[in-house]
């Protein structure tokens, strides 16, 4: 899986953003694509797919809308980092920001932990409630909305999903014992938390080389001298896989910056593949 890479029209602000991968014991070989100009996306048009080939032959099996599957994915991996980060009896979970990620944290996180209180915030009011009436409908939570950032602080977990060029989560508010998901982050001049959250937390990235090319939350800090690389303690996978401690008292911050791997994205769609062959769904198209 190499880096993702970015291309910039010059003389414009669309960018496409190419993710490759290979899971060979997933049968799961693709590509993900991102395409558009910020700020400027259409109701019911299709910005993300992902193509699914054969690993035998590089036959082309599917293409895949990936509007949804970048929610689950990126959800999916905030679940597994709050199941290996969080303390073990994490029941809360607090979402700043309720748009379509912010959706995918509440479901990653209520896979993980048996979840008793959940809160929202966003400056988009309309945007909470329709988040609510899906967590109430779809995931059979009652969801909060709260009218203050600083009540978000009060639970076992907090995942940040937001656009912010600006801190929005502060460290010396914290409680100890916290576990943090920053996902919303995923561009160099893109900041969700402050400095000192990074100081005060014990830290796990998706891919280091990926992270420090792309996450503002570290990068940023790394470019005006207040933070070094090697304060991260390694990658998700390594917690996972036992190769290196995650939490390491109750009382420790810990957090997970991701800025989403195309591993997620190729793992899912080939299971959508496989699950549509099963049911019968999708749609059949001769080249």
């Amino acid at each position: 899986m190499p880096n993702r890479q970015v291309m910039k029209e010059e003389g414009s602000s669309a960018v496409v953003r190419v993710m490759p991968a290979s899971v060979p014991g997933l049968k799961a070989l693709g590509v993900k694509l991102l395409l558009g100009v910020p700020a400027t996306r259409k109701a019911g048009s299709t910005y993300f797919a992902t193509m699914v080939f054969d690993t035998i032959d590089g036959s082309l099996l599917a293409i895949v809308a990936a509007n949804r599957l970048t929610q689950l994915r990126t959800g999916a991996a905030s679940g597994i980092a709050t199941k290996h980060l969080a303390k073990s009896d994490a029941k809360s979970v607090g979402i700043l920001g309720a748009g379509v990620q912010g959706y995918g944290q509440l479901e990653g996180v209520a896979a993980s932990i048996p979840i008793e209180t959940a809160m929202v915030y966003d400056v988009d009011k309309a945007k909470i409630d329709s988040m609510i009436n899906h967590a109430r409908d779809d995931l059979g939570i009652t969801l909060q909305k709260v009218e203050s950032v600083e009540t978000i602080y009060e639970n076992d977990v907090i995942c940040t999903a937001t656009p912010s060029s600006e801190p929005i989560l502060f460290g010396n508010r914290l409680n100890p014992g916290t576990h943090i998901n920053a996902i919303g982050s995923n561009a160099p001049n893109r900041q969700e938390i402050d400095l000192e959250v990074l100081r005060r937390s014990r830290i796990f990235v998706d891919k280091l080389e990926q992270t420090l090319e792309e996450a503002g939350d570290i990068v940023i800090p790394i470019k005006r001298g207040q933070f070094s690389a090697d304060k991260i303690a390694g990658n998700l996978c390594d917690v996972i896989t036992g190769k290196v401690r995650g939490r390491e008292s109750a009382s420790q911050v810990t957090l997970f910056k991701s800025v989403g791997i195309a591993i997620e994205d190729v793992s899912v769609a080939r299971s959508v593949y496989e699950t549509a062959l099963q049911k019968g769904a999708g749609k059949e198209i001769s080249f």
